[in-house]
């Protein structure tokens, strides 16, 4: 919060938000850390916090400290029906998924991510809210195979999708981003204009959290989404083969994230393993 008032001035100067940043070790070093992969090439790492913050832009490292408090902050609850640890596995991947869909989505890449990681806020704060009327709410949506959001409306007057909303609004996240995060679960209803900024980063942002859905199934369960990924990589242009090396850098990223912010992950197989060939793949289903 002391950097979001700091950043609505405008006036502030990078050596206050340096020292904001420093006052919490553990975020520092994930700030570097972040810094140097979004600098990857550079001859010479960077060490110095203020030169990271200067190479990732004032208000992206905003963005980023929230996400990472965040997460640093609620990785366990009192929502018994509520899955943290599941929680934070798929919003780490949304959000690493998102990078690697950056170029499509028209957006800079640590932006992008802090949006993935942040994008369903909204049920944490329920969890952390309403932990107990939460909970219900869980358990009655799985046992009768029902959408959370109706049952949400019906018992808080509000869904994770507002709630999320109006805490990314809160926090200084630019209305584009706001706006997809809002929409992201279903983006076809948002109306948006084909082809427009918005609408291209919503869906990056759907494909993204279908792709970290991926990462949380058993290996099995990932057959039955196959068609479903496939059909939404194509409306980004995005093609098998392209598909293959994506899915590897994000699995790779997610594991090395996860061991750093000490978020649960799982072995995925390869691309050659998982997208196999037509002839090797059930149901006719293979790369293409």
């Amino acid at each position: 919060m002391s950097i979001i008032r700091l950043l609505q001035r405008d006036d502030f100067r990078i050596g206050e938000l340096v020292q904001l940043v420093q006052s919490d070790p553990a975020i520092a070093g994930r700030i570097l850390y972040f810094a140097n992969a979004a600098a990857f090439g550079r001859s010479r790492p960077i060490v110095s916090l203020q030169r990271g913050i200067v190479a990732l832009g004032s208000f992206r490292v905003r963005d980023l400290v929230i996400g990472l408090s965040v997460m640093h902050s609620h990785k366990s609850g009192s929502c018994t029906a509520f899955d943290y640890e599941v929680f934070w596995g798929h919003s780490l991947a949304t959000g690493i998924a998102c990078q690697e869909l950056a170029h499509f989505a028209q957006i800079a890449s640590e932006e992008i991510f802090t949006i993935g990681l942040l994008a369903r806020v909204g049920e944490l704060a329920l969890a952390s809210l309403f932990p107990d009327e939460y909970s219900d709410v869980l358990v009655l949506a799985r046992e009768q195979g029902l959408e959370t959001a109706p049952l949400e409306q019906e018992r808080f007057g509000l869904d994770h999708h507002e709630l999320a909303a109006t805490l990314l609004g809160e926090w200084g996240l630019p209305e584009v981003l706001v706006m997809a995060a809002f929409h992201h679960e279903n983006p076809d209803a948002a109306g948006f204009d084909d082809g427009s900024r918005v609408h291209t980063l919503t869906l990056s942002l759907s494909f993204a959290s279908a792709l970290a859905h991926l990462c949380m199934v058993d290996e099995e369960s990932r057959w039955s989404l196959l068609p479903a990924l496939l059909a939404r990589a194509a409306r980004l242009g995005i093609g098998g083969v392209a598909l293959n090396a994506l899915v590897d850098r994000m699995v790779e990223r997610w594991r090395e994230w996860g061991a750093k912010l000490k978020v649960r992950t799982q072995d995925i197989p390869p691309s050659p393993k998982f997208w196999r060939q037509p002839s090797d793949a059930p149901d006719g289903y293979g790369a293409r």
